[in-house]
């Protein structure tokens, strides 16, 4: 669910039109009222039982529902005196029933029992004004309102499902047996939804949470609700159409009960293991982004300093040579000034580019080894023309990888290829990939200027730059690589034995699905 539609079921009422929460309420007020002023006040009897042959509901469990409606309505504003009246009204309809009942136990009169709610709709009514009053004033302990919701919900529930599959009511014996239709589903709707989704309580934030306990009670609770009440519905079934015994029928939901729950709890730790795979996995991401950035901010600080220090030198140098009428030389000095300055674009554009490859999430795909290279080289396509240069991939493969940051690794190795090239040979650029046990090892090889001995341990570093590297780089091309190959679980190093230009190889990952070359 998104977070606009979060909104607008938990946050509290703050305008003057209705929230959804609100809307619902009205919904339930409403039919309550259509049967009440419809069915009794005008004699339109097909509102009380709706559908011919079912139960209806009378006229004070219309009242009820009416008035419960209008309490909850009342507990989402945040004037005292509104919650003071919505405890009010649930007091008094807990208190009115009980009385009721207990005068009809005394005298049993017939006029009260055609007015008086059934048996298990006074004890679902009587749960729900309870709820609603506790919202009002315990709203911090959640999970025993909950557990009221549930404990009101669920014989509703019940009746639905054994109305619309039996059409009509099953059991005369059973203590359901007068609740009807369109009771049943007012007081499921509004303990499920109404109560449930409260923004006073918190339940409603973390089942639409998109955090993992939010993910679980989602999948779970659907579940825990509807299967035990499909399991009693089918052991109905069984009851009337082939006369089960209650014996039997009891072995029937205890065995589904606990094949039920131990596939519940073993489908949970599935899923929660899955879950905290990928949390761990982004984490890990994570961690080695925030390593790089780290390892990027203090080599950027000392990098940044010595273009900012060489514009205040070379600033004074100026302002003395103009001071003695040394124009050439304040020109000289202004040069200076102009490329320590060209500096700085430089080393920002190259912080950009490393923090998108630590923070950019890999989406993995299959993608064939020579999509990639392709469209690398086609991104230095002027740069190998004009230096005449050649691109070979000698071993094709189909990786399980990042199309995307993949080839910003393979472009960022060519552009260092190309920018440390030798004039006096044509450059060629030779791609491999080699097929082992649990991974793909794939190399790029030049026959450029090579590193220096030193440089190979530091040259995966931010900023680091050879001596006599023939480009303009600032030394982020490799770092990026790094982040790169990381993120998809493999290793980088620069083939040190390579004597004839450079050889960088790493490794990625490669499922058992993967075909060997």
């Amino acid at each position: 669910m998104t977070l606009r539609s979060l909104d607008a079921y938990l946050q509290l009422p703050q305008r003057r039109y209705f929230t959804a929460l609100e809307w619902h309420a009205a919904a339930i007020g409403s039919i309550a009222a259509l049967v009440l002023l419809g069915g009794y006040g005008f004699g339109i009897e097909q509102l009380t039982y709706l559908i011919p042959g079912f139960p209806t509901m009378r006229l004070n469990t219309a009242a009820v529902l009416m008035a419960l409606s209008l309490g909850y309505m009342l507990s989402l504003r945040k004037a005292r005196n509104a919650r003071y009246l919505s405890v009010v009204i649930a007091a008094v309809i807990i208190a009115w029933l009980a009385w009721a009942r207990l005068e009809w136990a005394l005298t049993e009169a017939p006029d009260v029992l055609a007015t008086l709610p059934a048996d298990a709709t006074i004890a679902c009514v009587m749960l729900s004004a309870l709820a609603l009053l506790l919202l009002n004033l315990t709203p911090r302990r959640p999970a025993l309102i909950g557990v009221i919701c549930v404990l009101a919900a669920t014989p509703a529930l019940y009746r639905v499902f054994g109305l619309l599959l039996f059409w009509g009511a099953p059991d005369p014996a059973s203590p359901l047996n007068a609740m009807g239709l369109h009771t049943a589903a007012l007081i499921a709707w509004f303990n499920l939804v109404c109560v449930a989704l409260h923004p006073s309580l918190g339940i409603g934030r973390a089942i639409l949470q998109p955090s993992l306990r939010g993910r679980l009670l989602r999948r779970a609770l659907p579940i825990v609700i509807g299967l035990p009440v499909g399991a009693e519905a089918a052991s109905l079934a069984l009851r009337i159409m082939l006369g089960w015994t209650p014996e039997a029928l009891f072995a029937l939901n205890a065995t589904i009960s606990v094949v039920i729950g131990v596939m519940l709890v073993w489908w949970l730790s599935l899923v929660t293991q899955r879950w905290q795979e990928e949390a761990t996995e982004r984490a890990e991401h994570l961690a080695r982004a925030n390593e790089a950035l780290e390892q990027y901010a203090s080599s950027a600080a000392h990098d940044l300093k010595a273009p900012a220090r060489h514009v205040l030198l070379y600033g004074e140098l100026m302002e003395e040579a103009l001071a003695q009428g040394d124009v050439d030389g304040a020109r000289r000095h202004a040069k200076s000034i102009r490329a320590s300055g060209l500096e700085l674009p430089k080393l920002i554009d190259g912080m950009l580019e490393y923090s998108r490859s630590a923070h950019t999430r890999v989406s993995m795909s299959d993608t064939p080894l020579s999509e990639i290279v392709r469209a690398a080289a086609a991104l230095h396509a002027h740069d190998l023309e004009a230096a005449h240069g050649r691109i070979t991939l000698e071993t094709d493969a189909v990786l399980r990888c990042d199309p995307a940051l993949m080839t910003s690794l393979f472009q960022n190795l060519f552009g260092n290829a190309i920018k440390n090239r030798r004039l006096d040979r044509r450059l060629n650029i030779r791609v491999s990939c080699q097929r082992e046990p649990e991974l793909w090892r794939i190399a790029v090889e030049d026959n450029g200027v090579g590193f220096e001995p030193g440089l190979a341990a530091v040259a995966f570093n931010p900023l680091a730059r050879g001596a006599r590297a023939a480009g303009d780089g600032v030394g982020i091309g490799l770092a990026a690589c790094r982040t790169i190959v990381q993120s998809h679980g493999g290793v980088i190093r620069i083939d040190q034995d390579h004597a004839a230009g450079a050889r960088i190889e790493f490794t990625l990952p490669a499922s058992s699905e993967d075909p060997k070359s």
